[in-house]
């Protein structure tokens, strides 16, 4: 009898630590699961392209830059290095102890016009090459797929209404009837494709023109904006190119 409870008391010991070890691999588990869970919605803000360009664009907004003045920046960072040495020096000079991006933000400011048109050439000149290239990459797979054309039965795309109502005000076309995805696709190719980006567009390396008087280096570094057509900007900053 005495082995019989001996045995039953270390049965049931045995039973409890093996609860408790389920217990605590179910626990082992569901922290694993939380885990994983967490790692994904971090890998899916962190991969993200929107959360790249937020994460670096905080430095361009301290230093006072605007989305107004992102075409004149991209031209300007486009320029080889000395070039952009060249262009940004003497803002430098006139801002003893200033950091890069604050001489390179009083350029910008300077020059706002001019490297506004350069820098607005430049995109839409990517843009056209960008749209070259999908226009011939589509007829490739035309020409290699024949007898696939199930797709222009398909309806109308909501791109495809939005660039033929901007080509029939654009070109002072009459506005085409109700058509399937192939006849738009017809349609906005016999005439021509986007006005937009079949154009040809500036030059945006074509020589630019005289620096700035001394005393335009001085006003833009103190955070004067010096534009020939006085263009607005909508979020100017008083303290624009002295906080980074």
């Amino acid at each position: 009898m005495e082995y019989d409870a001996i045995e039953a008391r270390r049965r049931r010991e045995y039973e409890a630590a093996i609860a408790v070890e389920r217990r605590a691999a179910e626990r082992l588990a569901e922290i694993k699961r939380k885990a994983r869970n967490a790692r994904g919605r971090l890998l899916s803000t962190t991969r993200s392209e929107q959360w790249h360009r937020m994460a670096l664009a905080w430095l361009e907004r301290d230093a006072g830059y605007t989305g107004e003045m992102a075409a004149a920046r991209v031209w300007l960072r486009r320029q080889p290095l000395d070039a952009y040495i060249k262009l940004v020096a003497p803002f430098a000079a006139a801002m003893p102890g200033a950091t890069i991006i604050a001489a390179e933000f009083a350029a910008v400011r300077a020059h706002l016009d001019e490297w506004t048109k350069r820098g607005e050439a430049l995109l839409l000149d990517r843009a056209s090459h960008a749209y070259a290239e999908d226009v011939a990459g589509f007829r490739v797979w035309q020409r290699d797929n024949p007898g696939s054309d199930a797709w222009r039965r398909k309806a109308m795309t909501k791109s495809q209404g939005f660039l033929i109502g901007r080509m029939v005000a654009a070109l002072d076309l009459e506005p085409p009837a109700r058509m399937n995805r192939g006849e738009a696709h017809d349609w906005i190719e016999q005439h021509g494709g986007n006005p937009r980006l079949a154009s040809p567009p500036l030059d945006p390396d074509a020589p630019h023109g005289p620096p700035p008087a001394a005393a335009d280096v001085v006003a833009a570094s103190a955070g004067e904006v010096i534009s020939a057509t006085d263009r607005p900007l909508l979020d100017d900053t008083s303290t624009g190119g002295n906080a980074a």
